[in-house]
This record gives structure tokens, C-alpha cells and sequence, in this order.
């Protein structure tokens, strides 16, 4: 059984040549010398170009004279293809100056047909050399895929990455960067812009990198393109950390860059809430104190009744019994928003309604505004009673603000389906002819923290109303014009309330009807 290294050696070989005689001398020859040669003979180009197409040759012998074909045209065919087939001229006679031409061509070797014992060293080289050149190619391509994909993911990352020198200069920026920063590509790659003006002071931590200090993650703040501050998380390492060249102002930096806007904001909110969770706690508790001392007021104003008095004196008397009335309302109505929203309770919307309104009465009253009153929703709403409570009174507040000088309120409440889910529930709209909003305000309406109201505004009530409207699985939507010189402004919010729509977590614990009931006199709940 032979070795491997003695078995013959399988050749594709491409001949051009018109001699049927020479092709069976060639072809005997290389068995002969160690390969086993599959030999395509063809004569025209049209016949080597389908060759070529059928199956791909390792390589290409062609006589330099043909009676309608030629060795130069033959190799002229095959660099056409854009194929690296090994080319070797062959000729009974051929000068010097014809085989250094061919080599200038592209020819890899010459041969004569006299000394055909030089093709076997020529072939073995150039097959080696030709499959060395098919694996660099191979590496070549498959390093560029791997950097396409590379570059690929660092622009869809959502983190900012950019790479530049110690010194400052940027020589990469991904597109988060850009989006981010609000960078153009162009001033960032030359030299425009460094790392020090988007990372004002922050070049001692460049220093304590170059003396290989990393340093962990740490908020910055940095500038953007229009000159505005970002907060931002910062990481930063070298990239030739193990390289040769260590001077400071050539070493490669590498800068992570995460926005931290969002979560600053929603922090923000989170301690906002807080802090309006404790006054809310703190504003019941007052309530409830003075709950006391209320009660014991209306008994002394009952006996004061009682006794004898002119009727100018009764008057007085009749006017103080009803602020007290209503300062006992007010504390009724604090202590409600803090209690009934811990539980689902149903209430009628109309009640509900009436005692927010209530709460304005005096503003309205004072501001000169009209209020009309539509309620045709008979159908008790099962909900957090205090959280529908707020929106209410969030609404209602903003409408005021919005008429200071005079205007209409209207209140309507009315039964329907959503037309999306069939779904029945209360729709409740309030109306005002107050300046209204533009588009672009009313884009933002819902964000936390936006504000038209200036240093009066929050800008979380709107914002914590939809909160608590997506928790009933409501819908809120707001229509408004700006008023012009000819042309009153007005906003109209309309909210969705399905009638059973409370989370199905609050389902699991004990509901109650709203059977709570105050005495308005007293403010004490029963």
C-alpha cells in the first residue's frame, strides 16, 4: 500500500494548446513526475472561458502560438475573470525578450518545450504559492468581517464610546457619541473638538491612567454641541495598556459614555413623590388634630344658638356656622385623599365630583368664573376614591389657573363604551375657556417635571394624573387652541374610566363600598 507521500499528486490543469501529440506528451510526463493530472485541452477562447466557468482549473498552461489563439491572450482571459490561476507560458521557441514580456503581463513562469523537466519544480511552486495566497486571502477577508461586525456592534450599542490619544485628539466616535453630544462627525475627527472640551477638566484623569491607575465608573459632566451640561457616567481605559510605545501624548484612551439624564430625572421624581407622600401624611394628621377642636366649636356656636340674641347678632352667628362648615369640609376632604387610597372603594362620580369642586369654591368665586355642572353617569365608579380624587383636583386646578381673569368651566360626566375594548366605563370631560396650549405644549403635557406655570409649577400633577389613570386601565386625552386677538383659547380634558377598572392585585383584599359617611357640622368620619 503506498504512503501518502508517494501517492500521485491530483492536478486540474487547464491546456491550451493545439497539438493533440504535445497535450498526450505533457500529460504522460507529469505522471511520470509524481501527479495524477486531469488535462481540459482547448484551442479558442470561447472554449477556455467555458472551461473556466464550468470548473475552476489549478492551473493554466498555454502554448505562446496557436493557429486562431495565443498564450498572451490566453492570460489576458484569465486576469478578465479576476481569478489568481496560476499562468505558465509554454513554447517550442521562445526569446527572452517574449518570456520577460509575458512575465510583465502576469505570467507567473516560461517553459520550453524542450525542457519540460524544468515545469515540475515551476508547477510545485506555484501551487504552493497559489494556495498561500488563497489562505491570506481568506485571512484577509475574514479580518475584514470581523472588523465590519465590530464596528457594526460599537455603533448599535447604546453606550458612547470614543477613542482618541492622551493628549486630547479624537480619532473615533461612535454613533451613540454623536447622538448623544450632538457632535458632528467631521469636527470630531479633526481635531475640532478634543476630549478636554467635552470633558471640561478632566484631564487629571487622564494623568492617573498613564500611571496605570484605572479608575472605576464616575459621574461627569460634559458637554454637548449646544453648549448644554450632561450628566453623565464615565468609564475610561487605555487600549495599548501592554503596548510598547508608553509616552503620555500618543497612548491610545478609550471613553465609555452613559447618559444619565433619564435616571437623574426619574430619581428626582422618585424623591418628589416621596416628599408629597409625606405631606400628604403629615396634612391628614393636622386634619385629624384639628378634627377636635372643631367639633367642640360647632357645640359652643349650637348653645350660643340657643340663647337669646338680636337678629343682627344671629346673622353673625348664622356666617360664622358656615365657614366653620366649611373649614370642617376642607379637613373632611384632606383626610379622605390620604385614607381612600389605600382601597378600592365604589363611589358616585357626581359626589365625588361636588366635593373637589367644594375645594375651589372660593377661587372660583373670586376669579369671576362660571361653572356649569352636567352629570348624566348614575353608575357607581369602583376605584381608589383619593387617587380619582387627585386627578379631579389636578384638572380642576389647572383650569382655574388658566381663567384668572374670568371664564366657563364645564363639568360633564357621561356613560359609554371604549371602542377599542367594548369596555363600559365613565367618561368624565372638563372643559375651560381659558388661554390653552399649543402643540408643542401639549406634546410634553404628560412628561414629569414640564411645567408652563414657571416657578409656581411642579410639573408633576398632569404627569402623576396619567400615572394614576394607566393604573385603572383608563385613557387621558386633552384637546386645546391658543386664544388669539379674534378668537378665544380653551382646553378640554377628557378621561376614560372603566367602572370596574381597578388593578385585579387590589381585587384580592377587602372592598368597600363608600359607606364612610362625615358629619359636615362635626368633620369627624364615622
Amino acid at each position: 500500500m503506498p504512503t501518502p507521500e508517494l501517492e500521485p499528486r491530483r492536478i486540474s490543469l487547464l491546456l491550451v494548446e493545439d497539438n493533440q501529440d504535445d497535450a498526450a506528451l505533457l500529460e504522460r510526463f507529469l505522471r511520470r513526475n509524481g501527479f495524477a493530472p486531469s488535462v481540459m485541452r482547448v484551442e479558442t477562447a470561447a472554449e477556455m472561458s467555458a472551461a473556466i466557468a464550468a470548473q475552476r482549473p489549478d492551473v493554466v498552461i498555454a502554448d505562446y502560438n496557436l493557429p486562431s489563439f495565443s498564450g498572451p491572450e490566453a492570460l489576458d482571459l484569465v486576469r478578465q475573470t479576476g481569478i489568481d490561476l496560476p499562468f505558465v507560458m509554454m513554447s517550442g521557441a521562445i526569446s527572452e525578450e517574449t518570456a520577460v514580456e509575458s512575465m510583465r503581463r502576469g505570467a507567473q513562469d516560461y517553459v520550453t518545450k524542450q525542457n519540460l523537466a524544468r515545469l515540475i519544480p515551476v508547477l510545485e511552486r506555484e501551487l504552493r504559492e497559489a494556495e498561500a495566497r488563497r489562505s491570506r486571502v481568506a485571512a484577509e477577508r475574514a479580518l475584514e468581517l470581523s472588523e465590519m461586525r465590530f464596528h457594526r456592534l460599537v455603533d448599535a450599542m447604546p453606550l458612547g464610546l470614543l477613542i482618541g490619544q492622551s493628549s486630547g485628539r479624537i480619532t473615533y466616535a461612535n454613533d451613540a457619541v454623536i447622538r448623544l453630544l450632538g457632535y458632528g462627525e467631521i469636527e470630531l475627527m479633526t481635531g475640532k473638538i478634543s476630549l478636554t472640551d467635552i470633558f471640561p477638566g478632566l484631564q487629571k484623569s487622564f494623568a492617573a491612567l498613564n500611571s496605570d491607575e484605572m479608575k472605576e465608573p464616575f459621574e461627569f459632566v460634559c458637554l454637548t454641541a449646544s453648549g448644554e451640561q450632561m450628566e453623565t457616567l464615565v468609564a475610561l481605559t487605555f487600549l495599548d495598556r501592554e503596548g510598547v510605545n508608553r509616552t503620555e501624548e500618543n497612548r491610545e484612551i478609550a471613553v465609555f459614555i452613559a447618559d444619565l439624564s433619564h435616571q437623574k430625572k426619574s430619581e428626582e421624581v422618585l424623591r418628589r413623590t416621596e416628599k408629597l407622600a409625606v405631606a400628604g401624611r403629615l396634612a391628614a394628621s393636622i386634619a385629624h388634630e384639628i378634627n377636635n377642636p372643631l367639633a367642640a366649636i360647632t357645640n359652643c356656636l349650637y348653645l350660643v344658638q340657643q340663647s337669646q340674641m338680636d337678629e343682627m347678632g344671629r346673622s353673625y352667628l348664622e356666617m360664622a356656622q358656615k365657614e366653620l362648615d366649611r373649614v370642617a369640609q376642607i379637613t373632611v376632604q384632606t383626610l379622605r385623599f390620604h385614607r381612600q387610597s389605600s382601597r378600592p372603594v365604589h363611589t358616585e362620580p357626581g359626589e365625588l365630583i361636588e366635593t373637589v369642586v367644594a375645594l375651589f369654591e372660593s377661587r372660583i368665586r373670586r376669579q369671576g368664573i362660571t361653572i356649569t355642572k352636567r352629570f348624566r353617569s348614575k353608575e357607581p365608579l369602583f376605584a381608589y376614591e383619593g387617587e380619582v380624587r387627585q386627578v379631579i383636583v389636578n384638572l380642576l386646578g389647572n383650569a382655574i389657573d388658566a381663567m384668572p381673569t374670568g371664564g366657563r368651566l364645564v363639568i360633564r360626566t357621561a356613560e359609554a363604551n371604549d371602542q377599542v375594548t367594548g369596555t363600559k366605563g365613565l367618561i368624565l370631560t372638563i372643559s375651560d375657556t381659558g388661554s390653552g396650549m399649543d402643540q408643542e405644549t401639549i406634546e410634553h403635557l404628560f412628561e414629569p417635571f414640564f411645567s408652563t406655570k414657571g416657578v409656581t409649577g411642579t410639573g408633576l400633577g398632569l404627569w402623576v394624573s396619567k400615572e394614576i389613570v394607566d393604573r385603572h386601565h383608563g385613557k387621558i386625552h386633552v384637546r386645546s387652541h391658543k386664544a388669539h386677538e379674534e378668537q378665544l383659547g380653551g382646553t378640554t380634558f377628557r378621561i376614560f374610566l372603566p367602572f370596574g377598572g381597578v388593578p385585579a392585585s387590589a381585587l384580592d383584599g377587602k372592598a368597600t363600598d363608600s359607606a364612610e359617611r362625615s358629619d359636615v357640622r362635626t368633620g369627624i368620619v364615622a
